[in-house]
């Protein structure tokens, strides 16, 4: 084990920005000698490479996997792949390769361990949440702002019936922990050995929503805590319009595999005949723990898988969501045909045809006894 030393894993698609990312990472590390990091880089030949101008006194701690544009599968099997690049350190962080850091990012990431450790609120602590803007971070002001941090406020059921996160509302922690079931892909730290209960699952092709909703499960079932940080460690760039994105770049870009493979993990269908051979490869080695079950998660995060709603906002005091915040919770609408639903509403239409047809029966009986009554 490297004691202290932190893996920082980074997946990067056709990124030009992802050499200022690295720069941020070392430049505002305390000790940046114990900073290791794993990069997947999927570039088309001609884009920026991510370590061109990296001080080569950085360079002995860069491992870096690159991949052709055209071979790229996605952010979950980037991770995977920045994951087979760790070696043995202590802590491990995940990022995009778009964002940037505050000074002494890497102390503050472990003490923030530390004390929730020792404060007993968690012995399997995650950090997460979607961090600050990256357009903050040039006018940030580390002695008013440090605890101003976005928190994930609830999730909600969109269109494709796939359960996801809603934006977060920037908030004042107070310096104290706040404990939440979500895990943001863009800012996730923990200890590392984290890898050898939930390793990443190297076959979900394509999944962007979906991804973070599943992951946070699986560290749940898996035992592990989440917390939103209590202070600022990295911002984010987000919209990126008018970047290179893979599903703009692939024509034959389609996730339904690996969506059907999530909706069947997370209980959403539990018809398992919608996946693929392929998809049904180390269910368990890549599904859910045993430490916890999903309905204990469901509980948690007041999702009412029934009727397709959510029942709490951690946003809001004791977690209570409004009348509003139910309503927003489906895209579809308060209540949709979950599988149970449907099951009794095609029983309903059953049931209502077969009345017909009783009734067509005594009609035509009733119209032939008339026709021979009237011949007698």
């Amino acid at each position: 084990m490297k004691a202290d030393c932190i893996f920082v894993s980074i997946a990067s698609y056709r990124d030009d920005v992802c050499h200022d990312t690295l720069l941020s990472l070392y430049k505002n590390a305390q000790k940046p000698e114990n900073i290791y990091v794993g990069i997947c880089q999927q570039n088309k030949e001609g884009d920026n490479d991510c370590i061109g101008n990296i001080d080569d006194k950085y360079k002995p701690n860069i491992r870096i996997i690159r991949i052709l544009n055209t071979e790229a599968k996605g952010p979950t099997y980037a991770r995977y792949l920045c994951s087979t690049l760790w070696i043995d350190e202590e802590y491990y962080l995940q990022i995009d390769s778009h964002s940037s850091f505050v000074k002494d990012w890497d102390i503050k990431c472990i003490n923030m361990i530390k004390e929730i450790k020792s404060k007993g609120l968690s012995q399997k602590p995650v950090l997460s949440h979607y961090p600050r803007e990256i357009s903050d971070h040039s006018n940030y002001n580390e002695t008013t702002e440090r605890t101003v941090s976005p928190r994930i406020c609830k999730p909600f059921f969109n269109t494709r019936d796939m359960i996801s996160f809603m934006g977060s509302e920037v908030i004042d922690s107070k310096d104290k922990y706040y404990l939440t079931p979500f895990v943001a892909g863009g800012m996730v730290f923990s200890e590392s050995y984290f890898l050898n209960e939930l390793p990443y699952d190297p076959n979900l092709p394509y999944v962007f929503v979906g991804e973070e909703i599943l992951h946070s499960i699986r560290y749940y079932t898996h035992g592990w805590d989440i917390f939103t940080p209590k202070e600022n460690i990295v911002f984010h760039e987000y919209t990126r319009e008018g970047k290179p994105k893979i599903w703009t770049d692939n024509p034959y870009y389609s996730d339904m595999d690996a969506f059907n493979k999530i909706r069947y993990l997370l209980k959403l269908d539990p018809d398992n005949s919608k996946l693929t051979s392929e998809m049904k490869v180390d269910l368990e080695k890549y599904g859910l723990g045993k430490i916890r079950t999903i309905q204990q998660y469901y509980d948690l995060t007041g999702i009412d898988m029934k009727n397709r709603r959510v029942l709490k906002n951690f946003c809001r005091k004791d977690n209570i969501a409004s009348e509003e915040d139910i309503l927003k919770s489906n895209e579809n609408g308060n209540v949709s045909l979950n599988n149970n639903n449907l099951f009794e509403f095609k029983n309903i239409i059953l049931f209502i045809l077969f009345c017909f047809l009783i009734y067509f029966i005594y009609l035509f009986y009733k119209r032939n006894n008339y026709k021979r009554g009237n011949r007698k």
